[in-house]
């Protein structure tokens, strides 16, 4: 059976959150759970899990406690993972995602979730 993509990504296309609102909302979230964990290759350790679910050893030894709770299952919903799935034939659209990615998580702050 035909496996079909979440989201249809064109060879043209670029990236824009406002397309994409599930991914926005799956980011915030993502950063209101992580917000308690040690900082240590935390952006390294999300992006490399939602891009290909891999992990090298040298962060899990790092990161013990982040790469435990991303790896249990229970702080993506699955939006973050298919955008990257379905754009695997657009490398420019899959880079400005990720610059988005690494931009919206170096940029939090715990005192966003307060107010």
């Amino acid at each position: 059976m035909k496996q079909y993509k979440k989201y249809l990504i064109r060879l043209t296309d670029l990236f824009d959150v406002n397309n994409f609102p599930a991914v926005a909302d799956e980011v915030r979230s993502i950063k209101e759970k992580i917000t308690n964990k040690p900082p240590s290759l935390k952006i390294e350790i999300l992006i490399s899990f939602l891009k290909d679910h891999s992990l090298e050893e040298d962060w899990i030894s790092a990161n013990p406690g982040l790469t435990e709770f991303i790896t249990s299952g229970v702080l993506f919903t699955g939006d973050i993972e298919a955008l990257f799935d379905s754009s695997k034939n657009n490398p420019t659209f899959r880079d400005e995602f990720e610059k988005f990615l690494r931009k919206e998580f170096i940029t939090f702050r715990p005192t966003e979730i307060i107010e």
